[in-house]
């Protein structure tokens, strides 16, 4: 799925328990539960806060994981919010 630049996302309703190494999600409509990277569950963390886009998201998960806020952190959480849509576990916002 293409995830436009300008969209704006919000969490789905989750439960979620989180390690070191993963989050567990448990999508309250649709009872499926999902194993994500760390780094899936801190953009979703992210999203069940405020609404934000992917340039929105890349440059917090820079600053509060000392990343460069560049073009591959763009692409890569692009890539991410189209999984985690595929995945129903975002939604997009109209604000």
């Amino acid at each position: 799925m293409n995830v436009p630049q300008n969209s704006h996302w919000k969490a789905a309703r989750l439960l979620s328990k989180s390690w070191e190494d993963g989050v567990v999600v448990y999508h309250v409509d649709s009872g499926n539960t999902h194993l994500l990277s760390p780094v899936a569950g801190q953009v979703l963390s992210y999203l069940s806060q405020e609404i934000s886009d992917a340039t929105g998201l890349a440059r917090r998960l820079a600053a509060e994981n000392n990343l460069d806020a560049d073009a591959e952190l763009n692409y890569n959480i692009d890539r991410l919010l189209a999984e985690l849509d595929t995945l129903g576990l975002i939604e997009p916002s109209t604000q």
